[in-house]
């Protein structure tokens, strides 16, 4: 809310917006600003009554400030009206019209709200959230605003004075930076750019004021996929449906789409988490089709409402924007099959009639039906699916929860669902491996294995049920039938992004590293905003103690997803191989799973020789986390040189089919236990000896 005495112009203007409950805490954000000389629009200091001249003024200001900061809190999460709301829906709506990379909205959190529950404009989700306890500012928190502030506000004289570049809506211009440098933002970057400066900071909130500085030599620099003409990426939908919970259908809907023209030969489709990374995001196509490699872009939108469905898509040049096709389908709900459908023939007939792709009318409809091999004719099924789908793509144990049950009522509405039941099979084989209790492992492993098992009964050969199959013999010390499922899935779709990374995981704990590498290379260049094939290249760059280049990829898995399972962790990790103690302790005290944190915690505390906190880590580790970390509780022991200790959990991970043991056969941790008669023993039981692999 505003202060009515001031009246600048968005050189040096920011707009905190709160609940009158948090009153005091915008009051302590707005001091502490001020006192720096920031020009803080803020009402508790008096002003305009309610009525129609303030209304005004504050849709006025929210147009014209520099930087939108709302202040979510348990009491905004209590109350579901209010004058915030349309704040923050303003300042959502103005976002869109703001360049990618240039921060406006700084969301600042002031208690234990959490960002996956606050009610907020989906806009909010894709920018960087900070904790302010109490809106106490802090020196760090201030130090790193007052940086994005002066350089915010810099960008923002330079474009006033240009007024040709400024966008019309009275918002920052849209035009991206002439030129940007590749690879990851470290903050001895900040002085080379505004833009950069920006995202610096943004990085900085997410990664906590004392994130170790990477050096600038080690910078990762992100695949540049060359661009093809015969090349297209499919957007995330757009939901505009009155219920914002339906966006789990936008979203699927564009995914299926992008499936189906990934069957399409002679057509290269960017993998989804690649072309969703954009999704709430103010990129330019341009922009969109550098980073991904792509010559083209499908972009839509859906509206539900009752048993209707409007979908509307158009084709465009990413390098242009040139729209080449547009078209708007409202159908019955229970016609959004064929919409899907018929969109996926368009879509491919105006690629192969304008750009030359070399196939025929009658390739595109076959490879369309194969694309739809699996489905489901069912509404409700299909919905289900899509719901599921939208809450495992969150990776949260909550997400793996959630849509495990989702994908349970799917597949009892229509049993011959065939993805259903893979999907089914891969949400409960991630909560088996991420499950905190025994019994939630047991009976989540079981359910993986039987849903993999229907899969494959229903539809042999299918990639996905393979690939599901291949999950379930891994997780079973099956590494034989997990080669035959790979390769049968192979055989299906050699060039899917999803079978790619999966043999390169497989090939990676049997230990064959130079082949995994160049799989998961050739996984990270399609797929380039994905961590998981870069948490295996760090892994392996560990074995073969290439050291910098595993943090290169760590330093990325973070810069990507801040939350990644194995980022602050892998990081950590490195560092303890380098010797580099104190830098590794600050990675693990903002590593957010538990025994991840105490993991490390062990070794960090051993080799600094501080003895007592490393038996207090160990101790925590073992009490709150022996059932589902056996295998690393052996790896601390390991690292300690005790050795019985180390072999008495690596056999209770056994027993526990702890997937852990899968990671055995290159990990430097147990590098102590290799020349004990015991080794042989329990790399035999685990199935990984080199004679019983063919």
């Amino acid at each position: 809310m505003p202060d009515s005495a001031h009246t600048g112009t968005p050189h040096g203007a920011v707009f905190l917006s709160y609940a009158s409950q948090d009153a005091d805490a915008a009051r302590r954000i707005s001091e502490a600003l001020r006192s720096h000389g920031v020009e803080v629009w803020f009402d508790a200091d008096g002003g305009l009554e309610h009525g129609d001249a303030w209304d005004s003024k504050i849709r006025q200001q929210i147009k014209e400030c520099l930087l939108f900061i709302p202040i979510i809190s348990s009491s905004t999460q209590a109350r579901h009206e209010g004058y915030f709301r349309i704040e923050w829906d303003l300042a959502a709506e103005r976002a869109r019209g703001i360049a990618s990379g240039v921060p406006f909205i700084l969301p600042v959190v002031t208690d234990e709200t959490s960002q996956a529950e606050a009610l907020v404009p989906d806009r909010f989700r894709s920018v960087q959230w900070t904790t302010v306890p109490g809106g106490v500012v802090t020196p760090d928190y201030l130090a790193r605003f007052l940086k994005l502030w002066s350089h915010r506000s810099g960008l923002a004289a330079a474009i006033s004075a240009r007024p040709t570049e400024a966008s019309a809506s009275g918002g920052v211009a849209a035009g991206p930076p002439q030129s940007k440098p590749k690879g990851m933002i470290g903050r001895v970057l900040i002085a080379l750019s505004v833009v950069i400066a920006a995202v610096a900071w943004l990085t900085l909130s997410r990664r906590g004021p004392d994130a170790p500085k990477p050096p600038v030599a080690a910078a990762p620099a992100p695949s540049q996929p060359s661009v093809g003409q015969n090349s297209v990426a499919v957007l995330a939908f757009e939901n505009l449906s009155d219920d914002k919970g339906n966006e789990y259908f936008s979203d699927g809907i564009s995914e299926e789409l992008l499936n189906v023209l990934s069957k399409i030969p002679g057509l290269r489709v960017a993998a989804r988490t690649s072309a969703f990374s954009f999704k709430g995001k103010n990129a330019t196509a341009q922009e969109i089709g550098a980073k991904l490699g792509v010559a083209n872009l499908v972009e839509g939108s859906v509206r539900r409402a009752g048993s209707s469905v409007r979908i509307a898509a158009r084709l465009s040049r990413a390098e242009t924007g040139e729209q080449l096709w547009s078209e708007s389908y409202t159908r019955d709900l229970e016609d959004v099959f064929a919409v899907q459908t018929e969109l996926a023939q368009t879509i491919v007939e105006q690629l192969r009639n304008r750009l030359g792709v070399s196939v025929t009318k009658e390739q595109i409809l076959a490879q369309v039906r194969e694309a739809e091999r699996g489905g489901t004719r069912n509404v409700e099924a299909h919905q289900l699916y899509l719901q599921g789908n939208y809450l495992l793509h969150n990776f949260s144990l909550e997400g793996f929860r959630r849509s495990t049950e989702l994908f349970k009522k799917a597949v009892e509405l229509d049993p011959s669902f065939v993805l259903g039941w893979t999907q089914l099979s891969i949400a409960a084989g991630l909560l088996s491996g991420y499950a905190p209790t025994a019994d939630e492992v047991a009976r989540n492993l079981a359910i993986a294995r039987d849903a993999a098992e229907r899969a494959t009964t229903l539809d042999p050969g299918l990639p996905a049920a393979e690939l599901a199959k291949m999950g379930v013999q891994m997780a079973g010390f099956d590494w034989n039938g997990a080669l035959e499922s790979i390769g049968r899935a192979k055989a299906g779709a050699p060039d899917n992004v999803d079978v790619i990374r999966s043999e390169a995981k497989l090939l990676f704990q049997l230990g064959r590293l130079d082949q995994s590498l160049e799989l998961a290379r050739r996984a990270e260049a399609v797929d380039p905003v994905d961590s998981e094939a870069r948490v295996y290249m760090g892994f392996i760059f560990h074995s073969k103690g290439r050291l910098d280049e595993a943090l290169e990829q760590f330093r990325m898995i973070l810069e990507l997803s801040p939350d990644a399972v194995w980022g602050h962790a892998g990081l950590g990790q490195t560092y303890v191989y380098q010797g580099r103690l104190e830098e590794a302790l600050k990675e693990a005290l903002l590593e957010k799973t538990e025994w991840t944190r105490y993991f490390l915690l062990g070794q960090i505390y051993w080799a600094l020789g501080r003895r007592a906190e490393a038996d207090a880590a160990l101790a925590t580790l073992t009490d709150t986390s022996a059932n589902v970390a056996a295998y690393q509780i052996a790896e601390v022991h390991a690292f300690r040189g005790e050795v019985d200790q180390a072999f008495e959990w690596l056999d209770r991970a056994f027993r526990q089919k702890d997937p852990g043991l899968g990671w055995m056969k290159w990990d430097n941790l147990l590098d102590k236990l290799r020349s004990d008669p015991r080794w042989t023993v329990i790399i035999h039981k685990v199935g990984l000896a080199d004679d019983q692999l063919h």
